[in-house]
């Protein structure tokens, strides 16, 4: 994802913290901005930038760029760029303790009006801020963690897994599936996994490994959510971000789409790193973030699409979950290579109602062959699979699922899982 261009707004000392920050990576400053021309000691690219006050700074300048952090929040300057036109999503707000800050407006209807990282949202209802609130809580939280030391990583898992888990995570013996998954996430987060946790480039390597006819249909892929024309898409579609998980929204009827909406969702998840994030799912760090939309899959009447996940140890399968019900309350159940009901149980997903009656899919023996296929040379990865209308569909593979911060109800799960998984060669972290 390209840097943000942006002007810097604030006190020497301030634009100082302001560039020792982790986050300021992620821009590219066009030029500083202060109460009287001087220069700061700062270089970017090697070139020692000048600062310039506001007063003197043209107008045009303010459709070049996509914002100006403010690193001390001076309500009179703020107001002075709002008076010129700066459009008000364009205002950042910085603080070297508390990181970044929210700023609001309200309309005639009530509607609330929260800026916030360069970000717009429309505070209508329930929804909207729950919305709003799980995207600022990435964002702060990729604050925190891109100023973290990688030395630091084994330490914040340990703590999180003991919280969670009511038992240590020993970095040095991990012995148990989750305490593995743990382990793999930071000293196994190799370029490959990124690329194939791409919802994008994936798709690439699955044509070259079994063939594009187990592709979903794409029917576009963007950078920009404005570069998205909804004309040339069908009625009924999928927009997702490429980076993440649970970043999809689902179009059964584009007449009913809140295109305003979609919007502020998107262009929020496009600003999280999701791989910067406490979980540490640093794999995810490297995708260069887009927009996809695929076309919108359905098997008759169901409310949902049925899941087949094949979780593969040393490219060895070893069960094959069921899901279904994700709308509702999900349903997981896990069957053994040969289709029989197996006790694994998890404590966040019970099992269907008489799973041993559930039939196995149609074509079980062709995604099992297909899944041993993407699954050769990991260690471990869970592979995902569709059956609609008689054809088999890959979903997607993942490397570390709920973040290995889950547990099982069944005695016993996480210690044979464990010891089934050998580890690879350890990989030093990358800084993220």
């Amino acid at each position: 994802m390209r840097k943000k261009k942006i002007f810097v707004h604030g006190t020497a000392e301030s634009i100082q913290k302001f560039f020792a920050d982790a986050v300021s990576r992620d821009y590219e400053i066009v030029a500083l901005l202060g109460s009287r021309p001087k220069r700061i000691s700062v270089t970017q690219n090697g070139k020692q930038l000048d600062a310039l006050t506001p007063k003197n700074l043209p107008k045009f300048n303010y459709g070049l760029i996509d914002g100006i952090i403010f690193t001390n929040n001076n309500q009179a300057v703020v107001d002075f760029f709002l008076k010129q036109g700066m459009e008000s999503r364009k205002i950042i707000l910085w603080d070297a303790q508390k990181g970044w800050e929210t700023f609001q407006n309200q309309e005639a209807d009530g509607t609330k009006i929260i800026y916030f990282c360069g970000l717009e949202f429309h505070i209508r209802n329930n929804d909207d801020e729950k919305s709003f609130k799980r995207i600022k809580n990435y964002l702060v939280n990729q604050r925190k963690v891109k100023n973290w030391s990688p030395q630091h990583y084994p330490e914040v898992l340990a703590e999180n897994f003991q919280k969670r888990q009511g038992r240590p995570l020993d970095f040095e013996n991990p012995k148990t599936f989750t305490e593995k998954l743990n382990w793999m996430k930071i000293y196994d987060a190799t370029p490959l996994k990124s690329r194939l946790a791409d919802k994008y480039s994936v798709r690439i390597w699955v044509a070259e490994k079994i063939g594009g006819e187990y592709l979903i249909p794409l029917l576009g892929v963007w950078n920009d959510f404005d570069e998205i024309n909804f004309d040339d898409l069908p009625n009924q579609f999928v927009l997702k971000c490429n980076h993440g998980w649970n970043m999809n929204i689902v179009v059964r009827d584009k007449k009913s789409l809140d295109i305003e909406s979609a919007r502020e969702k998107i262009n929020g998840w496009l600003a999280v790193d999701f791989g910067a994030q406490p979980a540490l799912e640093i794999h995810y760090s490297r995708i260069d973030r887009k927009i996809i939309a695929e076309k919108f899959m359905a098997n008759g009447d169901l409310p949902d699409l049925i899941d087949y996940k094949f979780v593969c140890i040393n490219g060895k399968i070893i069960y094959c979950q069921y899901l279904t019900d994700r709308s509702s309350k999900l349903k997981l159940n896990y069957f053994d290579e040969n289709w029989k009901i197996t006790d694994t149980v998890r404590n966040d997903h019970p099992r269907s109602d008489n799973p041993e009656e559930i039939s196995p899919p149609k074509n079980f023996e062709l995604m099992k062959k297909l899944a041993a296929k993407l699954a050769e040379g990991f260690a471990f990865v869970r592979v995902d699979f569709y059956e609609i209308e008689g054809r088999v569909y890959f979903g997607e593979m993942t490397f570390t699922p709920g973040a290995g911060n889950f547990s099982y109800k069944s005695e016993g799960t996480d210690e044979y899982l464990g010891g089934l998984l050998k580890l690879p060669a350890l990989t030093p972290p990358p800084k993220l």
